[in-house]
């Protein structure tokens, strides 16, 4: 697709030599018919030279009659000045338009009025015409041929798009009027102009007429009329390859958004200028009026998101959303709503919306500055954009001065220029764009072959962890085997000494001694124990010997064999299990290392006088054990060190709280065996609640009981 942008910026260069080529020719015969043109008819004796008959302009020596619409024989044997006249003869210069600008009254522009002007024609052998230009509505052009003498002839209708008496029930059609051929070997004509406005809220002739050969304003007139259909032709190509060329291609909202700005262009062109009545001879003016706003919104806002487009890189703020939306709003009356209003409402957004353009404008124009000045990459995009901008701006202020003369030749060349502008720009951010995500591309394309060789190397340093892992589990319980041999020699001869069965040891030291022996292996055989136990369930060798138990009563035989742990710490230990306790199915063995572990970890972090309570309850949904104590407690952050293995909360060497750190871990680990769950909630200084629960699965409901919470009994 290379190509086709090649061949858009080549077109783009050829278009802006060509546009300076004309556009020099052009401007220099405007300013050179301005220079040498007509001087203004004053003086009804002074006639022109052949050579100033080129384009003269009717601006002044204009007589109006408001609101009225006089027959063009009044004027017979009559001056412009009509005496016995109701109204008034106003003079004027043209362009004289009825109706303010700002207004929220549709029909403030509305009404009649008779124009009247005598001009004194060179006697040439060429034919002259008449360029009205640009009327609102309905009108009716009269020329009156006098003599030498000053008497006229019966007037001729020069032209006409309706009656201007009936207007207010006309459906208008197209105002303007075409080249007029004037009276041929007449000297001295009056022409008079009747003209009525109920289309827009603003009537009256806003072009100045122009008298000219009439060669050389039909060949005008064909240019203006094949160049913006030569232009529209040319902005829909653009905006149709721009689409082709974006579905190539993975970021196509540029293209999108570059494709419907051109087609807005070639929308508004069509409508703006008169090839809509080429096409559609009896289109309403009414609606076409709803159309050339329509291009307007919409060319605002396909305009806006394109500068953001260039110059932002897909960020949109507050204000771009409400942009799109008063311009959406704005399109959707102008295209749904306004055939149900009265004729040319849609001329009141007119003004309103040029304040949005302004705002437009300043907000694109910090935009474009700042990407002059900070951003490298876009400044050549910026300088660009800068230079249609303002090219635009200056030929508007400059025919709104009067400075040049506006016409839609120059326009449609202004715009193929701008086009050829944006083109150059956006070809631009696209190849910049695709330098961009190409690199970017790449860069991830080397990252990417960077992380599959580190997830290569830590999938082999995961199978290492595992073996590894292995051989630890392996290792502890081969370890724990071993120590708990000679573990049960010490503890059974430590004990034979302590009871002293073959007689006394003979000094009292030797008593405190062998008791000391047998609580120390005691301690140390529990701490091997706990370590098989949890190496055989995570190597998953470790097995259930399910039987009925009450968990009532190793509940209680557990507090019994804590209670000197608890009287030395001087903690308080309760049990709380209703009497209809279902019994359960489980390895009591397993239950009673539960329940040890979660009361001596209770009494081992409690305080003073504090308290400790194991309850036991049951509903439909399973069998539970809660333990809980008024201890120390910790915060949440803690819980997860508390439930890791080989882990305590306070990890110094010099901790208040011996032990290994997995209490916690094997009553989690022993839970999860019978298919349980393992909570744990407590709070700084107010103590800790841990809950073991046990799926109902495992309970042995009595007859009773089972239909009183909707179960079955096999």
């Amino acid at each position: 697709m290379h190509w086709i942008q090649k061949l858009l910026l080549r077109t783009a260069g050829m278009a802006v030599w060509h546009i300076a080529c004309v556009a020099t020719v052009f401007v220099g015969s405007v300013t050179g018919a301005s220079a040498g043109g007509w001087a203004r008819v004053q003086d009804a004796s002074v006639k022109p030279q052949l050579s100033q008959i080129e384009d003269f302009s009717l601006k002044d020596n204009w007589v109006v009659y408001r609101n009225v619409i006089i027959p063009a024989t009044k004027f017979a044997n009559n001056s412009c000045r009509l005496e016995g006249m109701k109204a008034v003869a106003q003079p004027i210069s043209l362009p004289d338009i009825w109706g303010p600008s700002f207004t929220s009254d549709v029909s403030s522009g509305h009404g009649t009025a008779t124009y009247c002007i005598e001009i004194t024609l060179p006697q040439l052998t060429k034919f002259l015409a008449l360029r009205m230009g640009t009327t609102r509505s309905i009108y009716q052009i009269y020329a009156l041929k006098k003599n030498a003498e000053g008497k006229a002839e019966l007037p001729v209708l020069l032209h006409s798009n309706g009656d201007p008496a009936s207007a207010e029930d006309f459906i208008a059609i197209n105002p303007t009027a075409p080249v007029i051929t004037l009276p041929r070997g007449a000297e001295h004509i009056q022409l008079v102009v009747q003209l009525a406005n109920y289309v827009h809220k603003q009537g009256g002739i806003v072009d100045v007429p122009r008298i000219g050969y009439l060669q050389h304003f039909d060949s005008m007139q064909r240019r203006e009329s094949a160049l913006p259909t030569a232009l529209i032709l040319v902005l829909l190509i653009v905006s149709v390859v721009t689409l082709i060329v974006g579905r190539s291609y993975d970021h196509y909202s540029g293209h999108a958004i570059f494709a419907a700005l051109t087609a807005a262009s070639a929308f508004r062109t069509f409508f703006v200028s008169n090839l809509v009545w080429d096409y559609i001879p009896t289109f309403s003016l009414s609606r076409k009026y709803d159309f050339e706003y329509l291009s307007l919104f919409m060319m605002a806002a396909a305009y806006y998101a394109f500068i953001c487009y260039l110059f932002r890189d897909g960020r949109v703020l507050r204000i771009d959303k409400a942009v799109y939306a008063i311009s959406a709003a704005c399109c959707a009356f102008a295209l749904f709503a306004a055939p149900f209003f009265p004729s040319g409402t849609i001329t009141l957004l007119r003004e309103p919306y040029q304040l949005l353009w302004v705002v437009i404008c300043i907000v694109l124009g910090v935009t474009m500055m700042r990407a002059l000045l900070f951003d490298k990459q876009a400044k050549n995009d910026a300088l660009i954009v800068l230079v249609a901008a303002l090219s635009t701006f200056i030929y508007e202020a400059l025919s709104s001065m009067k400075v040049i003369n506006s016409s839609m030749e120059l326009s449609n060349l202004l715009i193929i220029f701008v086009t050829s502008l944006h083109v150059r720009a956006f070809v631009l951010k696209f190849r910049r764009v695709e330098f961009e995500r190409n690199a970017l591309t790449k860069n991830l394309r080397d990252a990417n072959e960077v992380l599959e060789t580190r997830a290569s190397e830590l999938g082999r340093a995961l199978q290492l962890a595992e073996v590894a892992s292995h051989a630890k589990t392996e290792f502890l319980a081969t370890m724990s085997h071993e120590l708990r041999t000679p573990l049960n020699a010490i503890i059974g001869f430590s004990e034979v000494m302590k009871l002293e069965m073959f007689g006394p040891l003979g000094h009292k030291k030797y008593e405190a001694y062998s008791r000391d022996i047998n609580e120390s292996g005691t301690h140390l055989l529990d701490l091997v124990s706990d370590i098989l136990d949890l190496s055989r369930v995570e190597a998953g060798s470790d097995t259930l010997f399910e039987e009925k138990i009450r968990v009532r009563d190793v509940a209680a035989q557990v507090l019994n064999s804590t209670k000197m742990q608890a009287d030395k710490a001087s903690v308080q230990c309760t049990l709380d299990a209703p009497a209809d306790l279902p019994a359960l199915t489980a390895d009591e063995r397993k239950i009673r290392q539960i329940l040890t572990n979660l009361v001596s970890n209770a009494i081992k972090f409690n305080v003073p006088n504090g308290t400790v309570a194991v309850q036991l309850f049951h509903d439909a949904e399973g069998f539970y054990v809660s333990v809980r104590d008024s201890g120390i407690g910790m915060s949440e952050t803690d819980i997860p060190k508390a439930l890791a293995r080989f882990v305590q909360v306070d990890g110094n060497l010099n901790r208040k709280y011996e032990g290994l750190g997995i209490g916690l871990s094997i009553v989690q680990a022993l839970t999860a065996q019978h298919g349980g769950a393992l909570t744990v909630k407590s709070e700084v200084g107010v103590g800790t609640v841990v809950t073991v629960a046990l799926p109902v699965e495992r309970c042995v409901f009595e007859a009773e009981n089972a239909s009183a919470l909707g179960l079955s009994v096999a």
